[in-house]
């Protein structure tokens, strides 16, 4: 691991993520990119030289401030972590495509994000770039929503145990070896999708053992849905980190339907790493 992607839009989260992020560069001697997208007025452009183009002269000087001061504020961002190297980029446009572009370009390896969660009708319409980077990123990726002031010794991988993953389980195997945490083995059963234990023991001991997981113990465990059961477990046994692979919404699974791992980001208490599965 080279290659940490921040993005900040300046919220607590953000800075919480930028934290974590110091923490695991420092670990691994990797560099942060910490990335700031602005949204400027409409007859604006911002120029990858950091020109700014307009062709309203009142826009073109407020744009020049806000570049400024994201400026600004990037600079004190950075220089509030130590022992790691913060490289600042300011870029004006989509976030999500922004992001997605520095992911594909930059040979990222991670990408930490801060994530408020949402609710209502803004969660079933519109959904956080967190979300949209969690579906479609190419790397890892972390969210959090609280400060992570603990080590990494436990975590939480939820799945169903039906789909080949050797992509997801390798890059879980990294993360699991750097921080040297436990990993727990868990199968969410439902009302709607309920499986009898016997069958799920024979399809976890044989995940486990096709994909030599070690230091790992495996559970069963029962709730009215998927995305609660995994928080509710991670929970009880006070894990610090939960892990899930998502389909990106192309059909991989039930249980990797994107949907799933968008509501384990949207409401989870502790970190989530998520990797999309690839066919």
């Amino acid at each position: 691991m080279k290659n940490i992607l921040v993005p900040t839009d300046f919220s607590k989260q953000a800075k919480y993520a930028l934290d974590f992020a110091a923490v695991i560069a420092k670990k691994a001697s990797a560099k942060i990119k910490l990335v700031h997208v602005l949204e400027v007025p409409s007859s604006s452009a911002l120029h990858v030289t950091g020109e700014v183009e307009s062709d309203d002269p009142m826009e073109k000087i407020f744009t020049i401030k806000l570049i400024e001061s994201s400026e600004r504020r990037l600079a004190e961002l950075a220089a509030s972590v130590s022992g790691v190297t913060v490289e600042t980029h300011i870029h004006s446009g989509n976030p999500f495509q922004v992001l997605t572009h520095e992911i594909n370009d930059s040979n990222v390896d991670l990408l930490v994000m801060g994530t408020s969660g949402s609710s209502g009708i803004d969660e079933l319409t519109v959904g956080s770039n967190a979300e949209k980077m969690v579906r479609h990123a190419t790397c890892p990726v972390i969210t959090l929503k609280r400060p992570v002031t603990i080590d990494i010794k436990d975590i939480v991988f939820a799945s169903d145990f039906t789909e080949d993953q050797p992509a997801l389980i390798e890059q879980l195997k990294l993360v699991q070896t750097f921080f040297g945490a436990k990993l727990h083995v868990v199968k969410v059963n439902t009302p709607h999708d309920f499986h009898p234990s016997h069958d799920d023991i024979i399809a976890m001991d044989a995940f486990i053992k096709k994909y030599g997981l070690e230091n790992t113990s495996r559970s069963i465990y029962n709730d009215l849905n998927a995305d609660e059961g995994i928080m509710h477990y991670a929970g009880d046994i006070k894990a610090d980190m939960i892990a899930m692979g998502t389909s990106g919404r192309t059909g991989i699974g039930r249980f990797f339907l994107g949907s799933i791992a968008e509501d384990v980001v949207n409401h989870a208490e502790r970190p989530v790493w998520t990797y999309r599965l690839h066919k």
